[in-house]
């Protein structure tokens, strides 16, 4: 069997290697635009800020591939499918298979703004490309603008501030990291870097154009009239699913590559795809969203490369997990965040820089935001994953749950789930 994988970053290498696992004789060709082999996407912040060294940043040594017989073809941008002939072409050279699996992750967005684009000195932050070029931009002298207070725009922000004169992050939302924290916590939050990593915050207002000198940006003006000066413009708004390969071969397609969400499979039977230009069915709520998540793509790259191996192994559940840290500030969220509805509660215990959140869906836990309280983020997960009936806990799990009386909780579930 031949498999072509496209795209070399979480999914890609999780789906080679499950590949591998299941059937030792398969021919595995990962292709790349990239010029390096999977590196840790999540770690670009930190060699940023010089923390962590790019020979540390690849998941898997050189020798790895060839001793698992897997070929890892960098600089080679897929540009067409075909799935009659079920061919792929990069450049002139043109690729077999028998399986293939789109894994192209996800592009930068960047809204309209006039006299950017195309400037030098207006980046991205998304991959080591980006990173190197934003890294060999900044000195002690830089005044740096990022666009967006997501959790790219966030990352680039506090690598930033580690290097520049000065750093300022304009966000549309009227709050900071909008996707996992609530207002509250958010407010807070943006103190604390406020204080610790001296960023000057912009928050609903937006970059309507810059001012130009030559093809380099020296001052940017807001929606709402005010002028930062500018030596460096980072697009961080967010990020788009890719998936352009997908559209142009005819697969279904609805803001991201429309897959079954046990196996994988597109709309095409030889054709799956994984990670973050895919739709996923959020566990919690049954919604359809773009979960752009390294675990998450993990998981469904391993279920791809399974299941064109011709494994049995099926996705059981993709729902929302962060764990990041800003200059020493630890935050955890998972599950419904944003959730709205009578249905919907919440419990929240906060004590100086201490937050814990909580959100119920009746007796169960189904989401949770946890700032320098992340001691039982383990346990919370496991409760929302499994979906527990908290009324079979004893005592109150918003103070520190007990380990022994959630185990003996599991246990009983998988005893009853074993007898019904």
């Amino acid at each position: 069997m031949k498999h072509i994988i496209i795209g070399a970053s979480a999914a890609g290498l999780a789906c080679a290697e499950q590949i591998r696992k299941e059937d030792k004789n398969a021919e595995i060709t990962v292709l790349t635009k990239e010029s390096y082999l999977p590196y840790s996407r999540p770690s670009i912040s930190y060699y940023l800020k010089g923390v962590v060294k790019e020979k540390d940043m690849f998941l898997r040594k050189p020798s790895y591939y060839k001793a698992n017989g897997i070929e890892i073809v960098t600089d080679s941008e897929v540009k067409q499918i075909d799935k009659k002939a079920k061919t792929v072409k990069a450049g002139r050279k043109v690729y077999h298979y028998d399986k293939l699996c789109l894994c192209t992750g996800s592009k930068p967005f960047v809204p309209p703004m006039k006299n950017v684009l195309g400037k030098e000195n207006a980046l991205t932050f998304l991959d080591l490309k980006s990173t190197k070029e934003v890294k060999a931009s900044a000195n002690s002298e830089t005044r740096a603008v990022v666009i967006g207070a997501g959790l790219i725009g966030m990352k680039a922000a506090e690598g930033l501030s580690k290097i520049c004169k000065s750093v300022d992050v304009v966000e549309l939302s009227p709050r900071i990291l909008p996707s996992i924290l609530d207002a509250k916590s958010s407010k807070g939050v943006k103190k604390y870097i406020e204080e610790n990593g001296h960023i000057s915050f912009h928050l609903g207002d937006t970059v309507t154009e810059a001012k130009t000198k030559g093809n380099r940006i020296n001052s940017v003006i807001l929606k709402s009239g005010k002028e930062l000066k500018c030596d460096l413009l980072i697009l961080a708004v967010g990020v788009r699913p890719e998936t352009s390969l997908a559209e142009g071969a005819g697969l279904s397609v609805d803001r991201g590559i429309i897959v079954d969400s046990k196996t994988m499979q597109t709309s095409n039977s030889d054709i799956y795809a994984a990670g973050d230009c895919t739709v996923s069915v959020d566990m919690l709520d049954g919604s359809k969203k773009i979960i752009a998540l390294w675990v998450n793509a993990v998981q469904q790259g391993k279920i791809a490369g399974s299941q064109m191996a011709g494994g049995s192994e099926e996705l059981g559940g993709a729902y929302a997990v962060n764990a990041i840290d800003f200059y020493g500030l630890r935050i955890c969220t998972c599950g419904l965040i944003n959730a709205s509805g009578e249905q919907y509660s919440d419990t929240i215990i906060h004590n100086g820089d201490r937050y814990k959140r909580l959100i119920f869906e009746g007796n169960r836990l189904v989401g949770f935001v946890l700032i320098n309280s992340s001691e039982n983020a383990g346990i919370y997960t496991s409760l929302i994953e499994n979906k527990t009936d908290l009324s079979t806990l004893e005592g109150d799990i918003t103070e520190t749950p007990s380990l022994f009386l959630f185990e003996k909780t599991v246990r009983q579930n998988k005893l009853k789930g074993e007898t019904e």
